[in-house]
């Protein structure tokens, strides 16, 4: 009865570090991604001009939602996907 349970105490650990281990090569990429993307904004702070070439290193998707006018003025959410990291939040970008 105590070997059972040893066992399944191991196995339940096994598949735990399987976990884990995903959860830290996940990490490890997003944070490589993170690094890869400063770097590319770093090569952009200077310019001048948007250019289409800029748009397309930088911007993977742009979304433009329905507009809101419940409040009595038109409102119109639009999200912009980064290469490399996504959405960005609004609170992140404000703080800019």
């Amino acid at each position: 009865m105590l070997s059972d349970d040893y066992e399944q105490e191991q196995e339940e650990l096994r598949e735990k570090l399987l976990q884990l281990n995903e959860e830290i090569n996940q990490q490890e990429e997003q944070a490589e991604n993170i690094e890869r993307f400063i770097s590319k904004v770093h090569e952009y702070l200077d310019m001048d001009e948007l250019t289409p070439a800029v748009l397309n290193d930088m911007v993977k998707a742009v979304y433009v939602h329905m507009p809101d006018t419940s409040n009595g003025h038109r409102e119109q959410q639009i999200d912009i996907s980064y290469d490399l990291v996504g959405i960005l939040p609004a609170s992140l970008l404000n703080n800019l």
